[in-house]
């Protein structure tokens, strides 16, 4: 299965104190949906408006709103320059279905959408469509591992627009030439991004200057991570949660010790424990066949917690290992044993619910906010 990471950079325009383009996407398991608007003019009524139709075109789409719905209901929503006769915000949304790869884009007054692929960019085919008396462009295209999607307001091709060297701007061309000059230097996506902003205010430099926004989205296999955390509620789980943790796709972990000894007993297989990770801050972590780590349970997981919270930055071995994990994973399940220790019980929270529960529960929100697919199964 395919994931995309998402990189992107803005620049306000000089005296502004927002942007007037606004980047959104959501991710599902099976689906990513990005958009860019670039609103009319600049400062806080632009981004109002191009954070209304990214979001709304972002959520329908996702939810797999007919497109010419999403649309009618954009255009319906947005008003339009009664001295331009144009509408007050541009959009580019891209949908990518993880499972097939198929990925639809949509443009409504945008300037910049470029795929690239093996060393150069695609000649895109796109269709013309009306609605509402707009026009609105579809490209469908099968994307592979390894492919980019670039995305750009109108702030980077028309910088430097009223210079001696660049009077029209600078222009998707020399966009282009840019790009391939960083991509086959291996130059990282966020870089990239980066650099094509600080290259737009540079050449903004005299001028009045726009909003610019630079997004980058890489679809690549996407990488999974399974946790299993505590014994399941009755006995006769144990095999199943412990097959559903061996048979899942990608990296697998075992946090708990009488979760481990479960695992060692269905498997029949010993955690060979590693003494030199002892510390004062945590117990030991081990290693088993079949499995990427295996650590301690409730101080490995308030370590995890406290350190994503700013509570904390002191980290035993294994809530270092378990973080690292957790960060270049995309897909992380949780499989979580409802039996409870009454030695793990918090008087803060209700009788009913444990500790462990509550960190799963926290740790999961954190993980959702900076963009994993996370996903919690109890037994």
């Amino acid at each position: 299965m395919l994931i995309c990471e998402i990189y992107y950079a803005q620049k306000n325009k000089r005296g502004e104190e927002v942007c007037g383009d606004t980047v959104k996407y959501k991710k599902s398991e099976d689906k990513t949906v990005i958009s860019v608007s670039d609103g009319l003019g600049s400062g806080i009524k632009a981004s109002i408006l191009s954070t209304l139709t990214a979001s709304m075109a972002t959520t329908m789409v996702l939810n797999e709103v007919p497109i010419s719905e999403v649309f009618n209901s954009i255009i319906s929503t947005l008003p339009t320059c009664k001295e331009r006769g144009i509408s007050y915000a541009t959009l580019a949304t891209c949908s990518i279905n993880h499972l097939t790869g198929e990925c639809h884009i949509f443009e409504y007054d945008f300037p910049v959408v470029l795929i690239y692929r093996n060393g150069g960019f695609l000649d895109i085919q796109k269709h013309k469509y009306e609605i509402q008396g707009r026009v609105v462009y579809e490209t469908n295209v099968l994307t592979k591992s390894g492919d980019i999607i670039f995305l750009m307001s109108d702030g980077i091709t028309q910088a430097g627009m009223g210079t001696k060297k660049f009077p029209f701007g600078f222009g998707v061309e020399n966009v282009i030439v840019e790009l391939k000059n960083l991509l086959s230097n291996k130059v990282d996506l966020k870089s990239t991004v980066n650099h094509l902003v600080h290259l737009a205010d540079a050449l903004d430099t005299g001028t009045r200057g726009d909003d610019a926004t630079a997004c980058a989205i890489k679809v690549r296999e996407r990488r999974s991570l399974t946790i299993m955390v505590g014994p399941p509620e009755r006995k006769e789980y144990d095999e199943l949660v412990v097959e559903k943790l061996v048979k899942s796709e990608g990296k697998k972990v075992v946090c708990g010790g009488t979760t481990s000894q479960i695992v060692e007993k269905v498997l029949g297989k010993s955690v060979e424990i590693d003494f030199s990770s002892i510390s004062e801050y945590s117990p030991p972590i081990g290693y088993m066949e079949g499995i990427d780590l295996v650590t301690e349970g409730i101080i490995t997981l308030s370590q995890v917690f406290r350190y994503y919270e700013n509570q904390d930055s002191t980290l035993g071995v294994g809530a270092q290992k378990l973080i690292d994990l957790f960060e270049e994973s995309d897909v992380i399940t949780f499989l979580v044993g409802r039996a409870i220790n009454p030695a793990h019980q918090n008087p803060l929270f209700s009788h009913d619910i444990s500790l462990k529960f509550r960190l799963i529960h926290d740790i999961s929100n954190i993980l959702e906010k900076r963009g994993k697919i996370v996903k919690v199964e109890y037994y």
